[in-house]
């Protein structure tokens, strides 16, 4: 697929193996390019992790696409497919080839990628503050959809294997509870939250790659909540974790929950990670209720725009899932 101008020919292709350490100099410039122009904030961006990348090329191989200059890689994106439910992100293109539409071009990739996987909610995330990836993304079609919050917490000794006594639910991890009923538990709570949802995949690469670990609430025997904690680097540097993934079912009491978020701080803690970062849905407010009283801090919000599809509000199901790519 090819994009032609006056002054270039612009070709899109799949991500090779041979490509990671261009893409991550190209995130690395457009990132601290954003950082200077938006914020007045003049600082090198951290590398994205080769880790990272690694691991979506493997869980979507031809869902991570390049875009290329004479044989010089100058952008990327990455799609993320969750059931019914697709996003793409990081949409990176270095700063000197901005404004040609070689941006336009890979969303339009990746939203034939997400459309080709049988996706029906299809979407993004950004920074509200950046009004030219709003005005870009409104102008391809995306509608804003939602805010949603990136809460953070600082991890200290305190908050390993802190149990709540008012439960009598208990956390066993990925590896104790077995990788098929891990897998079928996860597919179980994604419907709960929405029809035609799935964490599966993410989970089951996640644990092959080794990018941190998988913690199930259970209940009676029964599996009621479930956490996907990243414990690794997702740029070089880097000594946070992050709470990708939480579901839990409304039988799930606030107790039994913060059982789960104990776990889930301990796990990092273990992997000598020093802060917790969390994104979710604004409009959740069990769930910001839970991380308000566990300490976590507002730090800031993004917006949710969709392209397709819709998403309905589901208080009842405590849910954290990020969209950040």
């Amino acid at each position: 697929m090819r994009l032609f101008s006056r002054k270039m020919t612009v070709s899109v292709r799949t991500m090779r193996a041979d490509d990671i350490e261009e893409v991550r100099s190209v995130g690395q410039s457009a990132w601290s390019d954003l950082y200077s122009k938006e914020f007045r904030q003049n600082f090198q961006v951290p590398k994205r992790s080769r880790k990272n990348i690694e691991f979506y090329m493997d869980k979507e191989p031809e869902g991570c696409i390049v875009a290329e200059v004479d044989g010089r890689v100058v952008g990327d994106i990455f799609c993320h497919v969750w059931g019914k439910v697709g996003w793409f992100g990081p949409v990176e293109v270095m700063p000197n080839f901005q404004n040609s539409g070689i941006g336009k071009q890979l969303i339009s990739v990746a939203l034939s990628y997400l459309q080709s996987k049988g996706c029906e909610i299809i979407g993004l995330e950004t920074m509200p503050e950046t009004l030219k990836n709003v005005v870009l993304y409104s102008n391809l079609g995306f509608a804003p959809d939602r805010v949603t919050y990136l809460m953070e917490k600082p991890l200290t000794g305190r908050d390993r294997n802190v149990s709540d006594l008012h439960t009598t639910g208990k956390v066993l991890n990925y590896g104790e509870l077995g990788a098929e009923k891990a897998l079928s538990s996860v597919r179980l709570l994604s419907e709960l939250s929405l029809h035609g949802l799935d964490y599966s995949n993410e989970v089951y690469y996640s644990m092959k790659h080794g990018t941190g670990e998988t913690l199930f609430l259970l209940r009676d025997e029964s599996v009621v909540g479930f956490s996907l904690v990243y414990t690794y680097s997702t740029s070089d540097g880097s000594t946070n974790a992050s709470i990708r993934l939480l579901v839990a079912s409304p039988s799930a009491g606030s107790g039994d929950i913060n059982n789960l978020m104990s776990a889930s701080e301990g796990v990092a803690l273990e992997e000598d990670r020093d802060r917790m970062n969390i994104r979710f849905y604004t409009g959740n407010y069990r769930t910001f209720d839970i991380l308000r009283k566990r300490g976590y801090a507002l730090k800031g919000t993004n917006i949710r725009m969709l392209h397709r599809g819709n998403i309905p509000a589901n208080n009842e199901v405590v849910e954290i899932d990020s969209w950040a790519g």
